[in-house]
């Protein structure tokens, strides 16, 4: 099969849903993270196909069905995967190409950024731990209220204040000058000057728990930028990430929702106060593309920008964008500080906590601050207000509340109901416009399980490494082919070595392909619709691998034994009798070794 590039492939899964594509065929109700109809594979009665929109996959309940976006449109359409993939690339315009040199480059270069960000964090998070230059750092920490367990879960790092250092210390990773020149850690007119010097790191994840790029705090009180920014990057589209949504995310699906605030202190006071829901849009902005991020994970959205003029201008804005996605959103009241961080630093966590208790609505907050704003005894200030609140009722989607919305804001203003109404339909623009999805209450979901693979071990690591793909070069080196006994193992040690070497692999989509056992294929494809994988990986596979090499080292073991018995029973004290007591003796260490405490 020729390779289809990967870029493809990910442009598509970008700019089509399958949840969108899945509907066209069949009947789909959101109900918590998935969409369930009645399954086109098989016939049933009662529900049992899902959709997770988050990863792009579906699994049938009923008949264990389960694949990508491309693996439906092969089975309605009758198509295989590069005619699946023309199929879709077609509908969303998409361009078809074989991936070419320039292709490969462009993905290299891809992955080789996403391994120096992720390094680099961890090294400037090292240095604020244990360097003496950062020492001024770690007090500023603590006196802006914030303990270490915060700080590291944020990965908070230090940048040293050496020109030369960063530089340096890359080259000497082997990252080549033209890779630093694009990795936007440097300055424009002198690839070799370091962007952030003297700063407090902090990491920007995607919601996968990747760095993407950095924010910097000035700590020597001389830069005219208090913050700056990594640049964007082809890792790194600000509009897209919201920072601290990697470290909310579990919460922020456990309670539907999530505390929008504005700057990076502002999210870690309010996890270390126990609000661990809370996030930022990178800027005081908050995109459309940010609200439908989150609108994967939770349905109410509660605001706490700054209570400065610009924090309440993007609380407006930002107001009628999540009404557009179908949010129920709030505004948290701050009264005793201007933001959370400045509250940690004051009062501390319980006062932070207890502070946030208190919100409005987005309606009512919004008509308050629009009275606030102008004399609502006035013709004049009551059309201000108007104008104020439109937009927003411009968003909501259903007519009954925008109807209930204009008969409370007609009361606020003193206003005949009617005359609002009227006014409000002839500055009204067509909601055709408008095209979102059908709000459906979220409902306790079923998890896809699949019984059976942790009764192998070796399965169980191979599924590990199929999630992980990056680990596959550090499992390599360690555990060989032959150590393994489970031939679905196998047959995935084999295709990860592969498509090692071919260099593909990065679409989870693009690999299924390569697996040719149909059931195999379905159990890898399941795999990628659990966190069970994703967890801890590294240990994961360190206790595999230990395990798999002590069931090989206990079989070489037993075949010493036979023969130490067989030149036993010959009754000859022989050199090659000598040899085997030798080997089964260091066999006995060994294995005695990995069953220690401390490997158990």
């Amino acid at each position: 099969m020729a390779k289809i590039s990967e870029s493809v492939i990910e442009e598509i899964k970008a700019r089509i849903s399958i949840s969108d594509v899945v509907s066209r065929y069949l009947t789909l109700q959101r109900k918590g993270d998935r969409y369930w109809g009645l399954c086109p594979f098989h016939d049933e009665k009662t529900p049992s196909f899902s959709v997770l929109p988050e990863k792009g996959f579906f699994h049938c309940f009923g008949c264990g069905k389960s694949g990508s976006l491309f693996d439906f449109i092969m089975e309605m359409e009758h198509l295989n995967f590069p005619e699946s993939v023309r199929y879709l690339a077609q509908e969303a315009g998409i361009q078809i190409e074989e991936e070419n040199e320039d292709e490969r480059r462009k993905r290299t270069e891809v992955e080789t950024l996403r391994d120096l960000y992720n390094k680099l964090a961890s090294s400037f998070n090292y240095i604020l731990s244990n360097s003496v230059a950062a020492e001024h750092a770690r007090s500023y920490l603590v006196k802006r209220g914030f303990n270490t367990s915060c700080t590291e879960t944020f990965l908070l790092g230090f940048a040293p204040d050496d020109p030369d250092w960063l530089f340096s210390f890359l080259r000497e990773k082997q990252y080549s000058p033209e890779i630093l020149a694009k990795s936007g850690l440097f300055a424009r007119n002198n690839p070799q000057y370091p962007l952030f010097r003297n700063r407090l790191m902090f990491p920007i994840r995607d919601w996968q728990g990747r760095v993407v790029a950095f924010g910097g705090r000035d700590l020597s009180g001389t830069s005219q930028a208090k913050y700056i920014n990594t640049p964007e990057t082809v890792l790194y589209r600000k509009r897209e990430i919201v920072y601290g949504l990697y470290e909310s995310l579990s919460e922020v699906k456990k309670q539907n929702q999530s505390i929008m605030c504005e700057g990076y202190f502002d999210v870690m006071a309010l996890h270390q106060a126990g609000l661990k829901t809370a996030m930022a849009p990178l800027g005081t902005a908050f995109t459309l593309d940010q609200g439908k991020l989150i609108r994967r994970y939770a349905e109410k959205v509660l605001f706490l920008f700054d209570g400065d003029v610009a924090g309440l201008n993007a609380t407006k804005k930002a107001l009628v964008t999540v009404e557009s996605l179908g949010f129920e959103a709030q505004v948290i009241l701050f009264d005793e500080a201007n933001d959370p961080a400045e509250l940690l630093e004051k009062k501390g966590s319980q006062a932070l906590s207890k502070a946030c208790q208190t919100s409005k609505s987005a309606f009512d907050y919004l008509v308050h601050s629009a009275i606030n704003m102008y004399d609502s005894k006035k013709a004049t200030g009551k059309l201000q207000i108007f104008n104020e609140m439109k937009p927003y009722l411009d968003a909501v989607e259903s007519e009954i509340v925008r109807q209930s919305y204009l008969r409370d804001l007609a009361g606020y203003l003193q206003l005949d109901e009617a005359t609002l109404m009227h006014d409000y339909v002839n500055r009204s623009f067509d909601k055709s416009t408008r095209n979102r999805e059908e709000k459906v209450p979220r409902e306790t979901e079923s998890k896809p399980i699949l019984k059976g693979w942790k009764q192998s071990t070796d399965l169980y690591a191979m599924l590990t490494v199929m999630n992980n793909r990056a680990l596959f070069s550090s499992v390599r080196n360690r555990l060989p082919i032959d150590a393994l006994v489970d031939e679905y193992a196998i047959e995935l040690y084999t295709i990860l070595e592969d498509a090692s070497r071919e260099e593909v692999g990065t679409s989870d989509e693009y690999i299924l392909q390569k697996i040719k056992n149909e059931h195999l294929r379905q159990i890898v494809a399941l795999s990628f619709q659990t966190d069970e994988f994703t967890a801890q990986p590294e240990q994961v596979l360190e206790e595999s691998i230990r395990r798999i090499t002590l069931r090989r080292l206990e079989k070489v073991r037993k075949s010493v034994e036979n023969l130490i018995r067989l030149a036993d029973r010959d009754g000859s004290v022989s050199v090659e009798l000598s040899h085997l007591l030798l080997e089964k003796k260091s066999l006995d260490e060994e294995i005695a070794n990995m069953r220690k405490p401390e490997h158990v």
